[in-house]
């Protein structure tokens, strides 16, 4: 029994120590959500906007984060230190249309500033 609980111990304190691999999501500070009406995202929008982040040097990481079935994703953009995100979500905001026929976009970034494309009527 001592044997047993020794092994325990020694297994459980292993555990502890061990270092943690991954520190979980990266942190969004601008977020530009692509959806579908039905018939998939604006793919030419998408694209425009991908090649702003790729030449952006405010921009430490971008990530693409896909949640739907017909193209829609998230793009995840973290603002390098010392650069001002809501200077960024300007920028990009500029970028999408107040008035969007193929498909909805969106845009959230910090201090809860937010942007809807406004849907068909």
């Amino acid at each position: 029994m001592k044997r047993l609980t020794a092994l325990l111990a020694l297994g459980l304190s292993a555990c502890v120590a061990a270092p943690v691999a991954d520190a979980g999501p990266a942190r969004c500070d601008v977020t530009i959500r692509f959806g579908s009406y039905g018939a998939g995202i604006d793919r030419a929008l998408a694209d425009q906007v991908a090649a702003a982040v790729k030449s952006d040097r405010a921009i430490a990481r971008s990530e693409r984060k896909p949640w739907g079935r017909e193209g829609e994703f998230d793009q995840c953009l973290t603002v390098k230190p010392g650069r001002d995100a809501r200077a960024v979500f300007a920028r990009y905001r500029a970028m999408l249309p107040a008035r969007n026929l193929k498909a909805p976009t969106s845009i959230e970034g910090p201090d809860g500033l937010k942007f809807e494309t406004i849907a068909p009527m």
